[in-house]
């Protein structure tokens, strides 16, 4: 775990596996955006990306299971997440033409599942760094760079000013500059909506 989080690898895994709300939310907290992205990649259907990341987190609370180390719950939040967007695409699926094009896309997304890993575990750094901006900074950095909204529709929703807008972003992204490491930092772009 990085430093400066409020626990320690063993025990925040030991008060998980008995139950611990206060571990719950935490491991909820860091993982639920980073999952939400992930599951909506593999599903394109971002109306159900809650739900089966919610329901993800239900079987962790429900089982009380042992998880050896930080990347065991991981790998078991990936995966099941994972999984549930098969099970979901199938169950989306209704023509067989659709069914075997599935069959085949799954293959590829097997493949790319490692790279995807990395990419939400990048996406979870971000979130972390962006939730960490002052609240109206961190909103404009989301609004802008997350949701891909132009400068003058921020403004509008916000009832800012165009260079307000600029501003923020400006302060945003050198703040992001020194929170994430530089390698984090030009992943951002890369993964942003412009």
């Amino acid at each position: 775990m990085s430093t400066g989080q409020p626990y320690k690898e063993k025990e925040l895994l030991q008060l998980l596996e008995h139950g611990d709300r206060d571990a719950f939310s935490y491991i909820f907290r860091e993982y639920y955006a980073a999952l939400c992205v992930f599951a909506e990649k593999l599903t394109g259907a971002p109306e159900h990306v809650e739900d089966i990341v919610e329901d993800v987190f239900m079987k962790i609370w429900a089982r009380q299971q042992h998880f050896q180390d930080l990347r065991h719950l991981k790998d078991f939040l990936y995966k099941s997440t994972r999984n549930a967007c098969f099970d979901l695409i199938r169950r989306l699926e209704h023509s067989r033409e659709r069914q075997a094009l599935f069959l085949q896309s799954q293959k590829q997304w097997e493949a790319g599942a490692d790279l995807d890993l990395v990419r939400m575990e990048v996406y979870r750094h971000i979130y972390r760094a962006i939730s960490q901006l002052p609240e109206q900074c961190g909103k404009i950095i989301r609004m802008g760079y997350i949701e891909g909204k132009p400068n003058d529709e921020i403004a509008s929703e916000l009832g800012l000013s165009i260079q307000t807008v600029k501003n923020q972003k400006s302060r945003g992204i050198a703040l992001l500059k020194l929170r994430l490491p530089p390698e984090y930092f030009a992943l951002f772009f890369l993964f942003s909506r412009f």
